[in-house]
This record gives structure tokens, sequence and C-alpha cells, in this order.
């Protein structure tokens, strides 16, 4: 930013958007519609990105190579020192299968791509926000995916149609608008995420980059005093009216977009009042240090919420509010700063690239293997190939896992113990998958391809595990249809049981809002599982054991174990199991497995 004239207030209102958002994140009641910060910064990055391109082509300076030598600076040192750090706590502080999740959104994050992970995941106003660290990677990587296409498309037009630049600007930002109230109506999920339906807001902080004050002669001091007067209540409005949910972004995007191109013209340089007042110092400040207060502020809220879930509202707001200021500001000034000044010397180029290179090099596959290490789970594409596959010791017995999402998270501990046992373990429990058979004869590729494995490796041990109360609501004949067909194949099935469903009010958010245990499992749920689990069972035989689950996480009177002794949650979710509730179980599984098959 050092070929442009350096306007305070634009710091301030940085300020003004990266507060929203921190407020917004302490608690929505308080600003409802903080979130439209980020809209904000969109505009903001629009504008000033456009500013330095158009500025060095009219000077015949511009370089690629510099622009993305400049970005690399401003964005990646502190981008990735938060992300590395964010992983650490998580190790520390999530339960395996979070930590794992963690371990995706890193790999994603560092592609650039976390606002893709996050839109095949979930609503960001409903994810389960304290389990997701990177949740706040996306707006970054809408504007990196901005970054690396804009450049290319701005010098190409303004070579070759320079005098049609504004039209052409002014045509995409429709175009992109047109398609974000669109698609806000049948797929809010995609329209928050996606950069096309995003890229109206950039596209307008770069439209007027390239207008400036031509688009309004004889606009004098008194309408530009109005016109930033009414960009600040244009904004300050959307955030106490505009609330979170499905109906954003849409068309009420368009008032926080509106009001920041208010406040940014360059008349609103004439404004003297409003200028002074965005150009206080400690706002000058905080909008200097908004980059490395957003990126550390979502990660610390996340990680003292999982954590400190029993703990006060007043005692996790203080640690909130305490630690994202110190971070951001040793982040500010002790990586953000000296890397920039650091990497933008002409003389490291090529520093500078082979860095972020190898800083890819590390992340990406420190984040699958984070993921691969603490939940395994098969797709459907890999039960085609024959399973994921873990080799044991030669001539030792072989494992196979069956089942759904209930057989997937016995996966982290089932490949433990059969590592401690030499055995070779296949993994062929999909999660959301149905691998057992249907009576109406139309059967499911899984369960086919399922039967097919088992046929092919004969093993020694197959370990059956699903949501039996659902997937023998409609049919109890399934499970037995199945244990007939895969028996002749199978040296022992170990069926595991299911252990009792959590209540909705069972949840972190939940306990941090008041509730606590006892947690009772509902009369309804509770009566369907008891009746699966018999039916489960009544399929003992010599060749088929029964693993009691259940009785580990059964209490007196209806009550679900929530918590092992050392406080840690048993459960992930309302019908799994965490990593912890997994690990209070290895014993029965491991028995189950060095039973003598003769």
């Amino acid at each position: 930013m050092a070929s442009l004239q350096y306007r305070p207030a634009i710091d301030g209102l940085r300020a003004f958007a990266v507060l929203s958002v921190f407020i917004f994140h302490l608690n929505h009641s308080w600003l409802p519609g903080g979130f439209v910060g980020v809209d904000v910064f969109f505009v903001i990055s629009g504008y000033l990105i456009t500013s330095i391109i158009l500025k060095d082509c009219e000077s015949g300076s511009f370089s690629l190579a510099n622009f993305y030598q400049r970005r690399i600076a401003r964005i990646f040192p502190a981008f990735f020192t938060v992300a590395l750090a964010t992983l650490a706590g998580a190790a520390i502080v999530y339960s395996p299968q979070d930590l794992a999740s963690a371990g995706a959104n890193l790999a994603f994050t560092s592609l650039s791509l976390a606002n893709v992970k996050f839109m095949l995941q979930g609503d960001y106003f409903q994810i389960s926000s304290d389990a997701q660290p990177f949740l706040h990677y996306w707006s970054l990587s809408v504007e990196e995916q901005f970054y690396l296409v804009f450049p290319l498309f701005f010098i190409s037009a303004f070579k070759y149609v320079r005098r049609h630049l504004v039209a052409i600007l002014s045509v995409l930002g429709i175009c992109s608008l047109i398609a974000c109230i669109f698609l806000t109506q049948s797929n809010p999920v995609w329209a928050f995420y996606l950069l096309p339906t995003r890229a109206w807001e950039l596209c307008a902080g770069s439209l007027l980059a390239v207008v400036g004050a031509r688009s309004m002669p004889g606009c004098g001091v008194g309408r530009a005093s109005w016109l930033q007067i009414a960009g600040i209540l244009m904004i300050g409005l959307s955030m106490l009216l505009v609330h979170e949910g499905p109906l954003f972004p849409g068309w009420r995007a368009i008032f926080p977009v509106i009001g920041t191109l208010a406040v940014l013209s360059p008349l609103a340089a004439a404004n003297q009042t409003v200028e002074r007042w965005l150009s206080i110092p400690l706002l000058v400040l905080i909008g200097r240090m908004s980059y490395s207060l957003y990126l550390w502020h979502w990660p610390v809220f996340s990680l003292i919420d999982y954590r400190f879930y029993l703990a006060s509202d007043g005692t996790r707001l203080m640690l909130k509010i305490a630690l994202s200021l110190l971070v951001a500001a040793c982040s500010y000034y002790f990586i953000e700063n000296p890397a920039r000044n650091f990497l933008n010397q002409r003389r490291i180029r090529v520093g500078a690239f082979a860095s972020i290179i190898a800083t890819l090099a590390i992340c990406i596959p420190l984040g699958v293997s984070i993921r691969r290490s603490n939940y395994v789970n098969a797709e459907l594409a890999d039960v085609a190939k024959g399973g994921i596959v873990f080799k044991g010791k030669a001539g030792a017995s072989s494992v196979v896992l069956m089942g759904d999402s209930n057989g997937s998270m016995y996966g982290k501990v089932m490949k433990e113990i059969c590592a401690d046992l030499g055995y070779k373990l296949t993994v062929i429990s999909v999660a959301a998958g149905d691998p057992l058979p249907s009576s109406t004869g139309n059967q499911s590729q899984l369960w086919l391809d399922s039967l097919a494995i088992i046929q092919k490796e004969k093993p020694d041990y197959l370990v059956l595990a699903c949501r039996w109360e659902s997937k023998l609501k409609d049919d109890n004949s399934r499970l037995a249809d199945a244990v007939r067909a895969l028996e002749p194949s199978a040296g022992k099935i170990v069926i595991l049981n299911q252990p009792p469903v959590l209540p909705e009010s069972a949840t972190r958010e939940c306990v941090r809002n008041g509730m606590r245990p006892p947690f009772i499992e509902e009369h309804s749920t509770g009566t369907l599982r008891a009746a699966a689990n018999q039916l489960v069972l009544n399929l003992k035989s010599p060749k088929t054991s029964v693993a009691d689950i259940a009785g580990h996480f059964e209490l007196p009177d209806g009550e679900a174990r929530f918590l092992d002794q050392s406080g840690r949650q048993l459960y992930h979710d309302s019908s799994h199991l965490s990593g912890y509730g997994a690990e209070l179980i290895r014993p029965v599984i491991q028995a189950e497995l060095v039973l003598n098959l003769n």
C-alpha cells in the first residue's frame, strides 16, 4: 500500500468492522448483525487492492510477481502462525473426532478452500462453533480466491478495453448480486460461502476505486459530509437490525456494502468531522491490528468455550477478551509487521514464494495426517476398492470393521487395538451408510460391496456396529439376514450393541447456557433402542457374540453417562460416542478380539 496516500480513517473503518465481528462472536444478542463487519472488509479489500493495481497500471509499473509477493507478505505469516497455533491448541483441548475435523480444516484452509469445506459441512450460523476453530477462515479464502483471479482479469481489461472498465466491473458486480439474491432463496449456505455470490461486494470496492470522484461532479463538501454520515449510519443500523440466518446475505447485504462505499468515497476526506472520528489513534491502532485480531479471536473463543464449558459466562468472557487482545497484539508487533517488512523486499522475492510453498508442503500433509489418525471412516469409494487397510504382522489374525457412523466412531480405537495385537484391520464402515441387506430385494451397493469384501477376505473377526434403533425400526429382520449371509465367511462376528441416545439438551452450548447433567434419554427413543438391542442379543450364537457397549453408558433412572472421571465428554453428539467414550470400552472390544476362534 506504499503506492497510495494513507488515509487513517480507513483503518478506523477496519476497527469498526473487526470490533463488530468480535462483539457478535462474544454474544450474538449484543450486536445481532455484527457479522456484517465481514462485508465491510470485503468492500475495503476490493477498494484497496484495485487502487493499488490501478495506480501501478497507470504508471506502467505493475508486476504480477510484485503483487503476489506483497500478498504473501501481508497475509501468510500471521495466517499460518495462527493456523498452526490453533491446531496445537486443538490437540490439547479437543476430543479425537474434533481434532480430526481441525486437521481436515487446516488442509482446506491452507489451500484457500475453507469456504468450500464449510459450505459442504453446514450452516455458518448452526455449526457447533466451539469445535470449528478455523471457521472464520472462510472469508479469507474468499478474498484469496479473489486475489488469485482478479489481477489477471483487471490488467487484461485495463490493457485492451480500458474505456469499458467501469461497465465491465458494473456488469460483473450486478450479475454476482443477482446470483447472490436468488441463491440465498434456494440455498443460503452456498450463497453465504461462495466467491461468485460474494464477488459483488469486492467488485463494489473495485468500482469505487476506478470511478473515484469522477462519478459525482460538483458534489461539494456539505454533500460529501452527509454522504459519509449516511454511510456510517447505514453500517451501524445493519449491525443492529440485520439478523443471522438463511435470509442472509441476499439483498440485505446491500446496506452495509453501500454504507462502506459512502465512507470510503474519496469525497469523504472532505468531511473533517467523520474523517477525524475514524482517525482517532485508538481506532487506527485497532484497525492496523484488525487482521491479527480477526485471525486470533475466533480460535481463542472456540477453544475457551470447548475447554471451559462448565465455567461461568463471566469467566469465559474475561478469558476471551484478555487472551484475544494479548495474542493479537503480540502477533501484530512480532509476527505480522516484521514478516511483512522482511518478505516485501525485492531481493528475497524468490525466498518469499519458496516460503509459502514450503509452508503448504508442511500444513497440508499435517492436516491430512491428523484427520486420518483421529477419525477412521471409509467412503463408499473406499469400500468399492476393498476398504481402508491397516496391515498387521505376517500370520496374525485379521479384522474387518463394518457399519455406519456408529461403526466408524470405534475406528480409531479399533486401529489402536489391532496395532497392539499385530492384527490386520480393514475398515468398511461408512458414515451415513446403510451396510445391511434389504428384504425387498433392492440391495444397496454398500451392502453388496461389504459382503464381497467379507467373502474375499474371510476375516478372523468381523466387528459390526450400527445405530440399530434406526436401522431395524422398519424391518427388524435385516440384521439377522446379514448375519446369515456373513457367518460362512467370517471366523467370528462381534456385534456391538447401541449405547443410549442423549437428549438435545446434552451439548456444550446448552451446558454453557445453564443445563447440567443428569441427561435422560427420551422415553420413546430409549424404548426403540432397547428393543433393537434385544434383537441384537437374540442373534448370539457360537459364531456370533454380542458385546455390551450400552451397559457402560446406562446409569440408573434412565440417565446416560455424559462425563468420565476427568470431566471429559463421553459423547461426540447425541448418538455418537466421543474418542474418550470409545476409549472407555476398549477393554470390551479387545476381549472379543483375543477369544479362541476354535
